[in-house]
């Protein structure tokens, strides 16, 4: 090789070399970037030549690549909006509200709640609803796919199916009437007279009432029912029940009505109201006199005012009521693409589609065989390696000084052979 060949080899070596530098020094600088892909730098060989042509020799070029398909550690933040991808994908966001800027993909899972006013009044109360977007830390949009009525999701794979994750904080979850109650209690066997207990039901105006059942002893060993309520006005409202008696046997245990079933029908002024009460777990054991109880569980809930969200495992947002119900609002789908790593990186923690990545495909976590969870209350930090970081850049160092000594050497070589024409 002539001394020219070593010029252009030791000058590519150092510009290599200063390439794999610069990346050591972005990943070092975004250690603590949430959601930060290390760029790596991968050495190749180059053919090169000089005049004349048969004079060729290898250089050295640098491929540089970023590593999206490594996994960074998971570290807790206990803070409801911070979601962590455990597995493959990426939240989808968007820098417009209506979709019509290009969509963007991140694993940085720092969400936070915007406030907007919305133009409905869910409660009545004379006051526009207040509603919160999720957007990302740089005021991107998060989507996602909007819980049908019944709080199912439809995942269509295709961008067009997302909305911005938006909801209403003056939600409300209607009322329930109630249609069944289950009791479980004891009643104290030997003992006379009557022993009551008063059950809770919501009427079918979404008001919370109260109705009292007597169980009144018998010689014939029956048990003599009835019942009692007071409507709105606080004023007695007739209860008719079927079967009026109920019977009990030796063990113990509820013999009649043999399906443990009581038909029950609050006859309100506003309309009857018919349900069931299920009294099958009710048993006779002596006690102290009177009835104990021991569990109560009925079907009707007043309306309830959302109360708080938060994430699932499988990225679904769920609404909690004050009621104590809860209902599915939204699901974060992730995305995923065949080739990764060749997602092109964008400032703000975000990476977008090239035609190396391959196609997007849309992907709705749940499956029992998945991999791929989200996790709640945490975020995954940088997958950068310190140490490794390190080790990399005193061997760029060196290796930068060597190819310098080169350069040097071979400039010396020139001037002696310069020199031997005086």
């Amino acid at each position: 090789m002539s001394p020219q060949g070593t010029f252009n080899t030791a000058v590519q070596a150092m510009l290599s070399q200063s390439q794999f530098l610069s990346n050591i020094g972005t990943n070092i600088a975004n250690v603590s970037t949430t959601g930060y892909k290390a760029q790596d730098t991968h050495f190749q060989t180059l053919l090169n030549h000089i005049q004349p042509t048969d004079k060729r020799f290898f250089s050295v070029n640098t491929f540089d690549f970023r590593q999206v398909d490594k996994q960074g550690t998971i570290a807790t933040t206990n803070r409801t909006l911070d979601l962590a991808v455990n597995g493959r994908g990426f939240f989808v966001t968007n820098s417009s509200i209506d979709g019509s800027a290009g969509f963007s993909y991140t694993r940085d899972g720092a969400f936070f709640g915007k406030a907007e006013q919305l133009t409905t009044d869910s409660d009545n109360d004379g006051t526009l609803d207040q509603g919160t977007l999720l957007t990302t830390a740089d005021g991107s949009y998060v989507y996602g796919w909007k819980a049908n009525d019944d709080g199912t999701f439809t995942q269509a794979d295709s961008l067009g199916s997302l909305v911005p994750v938006q909801y209403n904080n003056n939600a409300i979850f209607p009322f329930k009437p109630n249609t069944g109650i289950q009791l479980q209690a004891n009643l104290s066997a030997g003992a006379n007279g009557r022993q009551n207990v008063g059950l809770p039901f919501v009427d079918q105006a979404g008001n919370s009432r109260s109705m009292t059942i007597g169980f009144n002893a018998s010689i014939t060993g029956e048990w003599t029912l009835d019942m009692n309520s007071y409507g709105a006005d606080n004023q007695p409202v007739d209860v008719t029940f079927d079967p009026p008696t109920v019977q009990f046997g030796g063990n113990g245990k509820l013999t009649s009505p043999s399906d443990g079933i009581l038909n029950v029908t609050v006859n309100d002024p506003a309309g009857p109201q018919s349900f069931t009460v299920d009294i099958k777990k009710m048993t006779l054991f002596a006690d102290e006199g009177r009835l104990t109880m021991v569990g109560v569980d009925q079907d009707g809930y007043v309306n309830g005012r959302l109360d708080k969200s938060y994430f699932t495992k499988d990225g679904v947002l769920v609404g909690s009521y004050t009621n104590g119900e809860v209902k599915n609002l939204f699901k974060l789908p992730l995305a995923n693409f065949a080739a990764d790593h060749f997602l092109e990186a964008k400032p703000g923690n975000i990476f977008v589609q090239t035609q190396e990545s391959g196609a997007l495909m849309l992907k709705g976590l749940g499956d029992p065989t998945g991999t791929t969870k989200i996790v709640a209350g945490a975020l995954e930090q940088s997958n950068v390696d310190l140490t490794d970081q390190f080790s990399k850049m005193i061997i760029t160092q060196r290796a930068y000084s060597s190819a310098a000594k080169v350069l040097t050497t071979a400039d010396e070589m020139t001037m002696a052979a310069r020199d031997l024409k005086r």
